[in-house]
This record gives C-alpha cells, structure tokens and sequence, in this order.
C-alpha cells in the first residue's frame, strides 16, 4: 500500500530527507517563469523541454549548496544527497500527481527508459526484472541507482501539482506504482494570488552545514 505524507506530514518527511517544501516550490516556479517564454513559434515541446531542463538545474541550485552532487551518467540526470544513498530525477506527471484521488495513484506522463527501469526495480528490490524486447542489458552498475526518488509534476493554467515520490513498478514503460508520496501544496502561477504553502524566500546561504539529517532508508 501507498504511504501518502501531506501537509506537516509532508513537510517533516521531506525533512528527513534533507530538503524542505520551500525549496521545491521555489524551483517549480522559477522553471515555471521560463516555460513562460516560450510563444508557440518554438518546436512543439518546447514549454515541456524547457520546463524539465530548468526544474533540473533549479532543484540542483538549491541543493548543491547544501552539499548534494550531480550526476548525468547517460543522460539520466539525478541530483544526488550527500550521503550518496538516494537521489532525486524530475518528471511531468498524469492528472493524478499531488492530489489524492481513491483509488488513483499517478502515472508519468510518458515512457521512460532504460536506467528508470533499472531504479524502479532497484527500489522495489525484485531482483531479476524482465525488462522486454526494449531494453538491452543494464549498461551501469544496479547499485549506482538505488532509492531514486521522483520529482513529479503537473501543470495546470492555473496551478502546479507536484510531489517527490518513490517509484516501485512500471507497466509498458510508465511508472504505475509508488510506495511513498509526499504531496507538496498546489502553487499558484499568478501573481500577486499567494501560494498555498509557507511564502517562497530567497535561497539561504550556505556554509556546507546547513542541514544535519538522518535519513530514513528503505
């Protein structure tokens, strides 16, 4: 079954796991403003591309301050904590991302490759995975991609829904199945309407020893 943090839940939880709501929010709307600039004379994806490339590099510009590492091995592109023992990936998600809906879990919004394959299996800890026709064999080491955790996100004209979720299944090349959720608040994309989470302020500076947490490993 699904363990779904909301709220204060939701806020402690991303705390154990060394980041904190504000941060997600802020980088979801600076991403945001630059999918803005995008007119419909560009290719038609875009607002989605721009979206995803810069949800990657704002996350990494909150975070890598505090210590975390990049890692763009083949293009899979984690964010990863200090510890090394867990990392986090950006996605779009399908209606269902950051609201609770019975009986719904979200999917992504489109097919994922080879290394999410092998991170999902990694979490689920199901050992041999068929992976199908698709798939050639795994080109990194498993252990590299363990507890890969998804940055998910949907957008509407007026809000974001996003969560940081932690994938175990996928179906026809779509993640179907989480074992934990942690549901950020919707965020407003208009101005001056405020966000229904704590106000978004500039990212604190950082002297290598801004957070000192214990992480809670699977």
């Amino acid at each position: 079954m699904t363990i779904v943090a909301v709220d204060g839940t939701a806020e402690y939880r991303l705390h154990t796991l060394g980041i904190a709501g504000d941060q997600i929010i802020r980088t979801l709307l600076r991403a945001d403003a630059e999918a803005k600039h995008t007119t419909g004379l560009e290719p038609p994806t875009a607002e989605g591309t721009t979206r995803y490339f810069k949800t990657v590099r704002f996350l990494r510009e909150e975070l890598v301050p505090l210590g975390w590492g990049v890692n763009d091995g083949k293009n899979f592109c984690r964010t990863v904590h200090p510890s090394h023992e867990f990392s986090i990936v950006t996605s779009s998600g399908d209606e269902a991302t950051g609201v609770e809906i019975p009986g719904r879990v979200p999917r992504t919004k489109n097919p994922k490759g080879e290394l999410t394959a092998i991170a999902v299996r990694q979490n689920a800890d199901q050992g041999s995975l068929d992976l199908g026709e698709a798939f050639d064999e795994p080109t990194v080491e498993p252990a590299e991609l363990e507890n890969v955790w998804f940055l998910l996100q949907r957008v509407t004209p007026d809000y974001i829904y996003a969560e940081l979720s932690l994938p175990v299944r996928m179906t026809d090349g779509m993640i179907t199945e989480w074992e934990e959720r942690i549901l950020l608040p919707r965020i407003s994309r208009h101005e001056p309407e405020s966000n229904d989470a704590t106000t978004v302020e500039e990212p604190p500076a950082s002297d290598g020893d801004a957070y000192s947490v214990d992480v809670a490993m699977r």
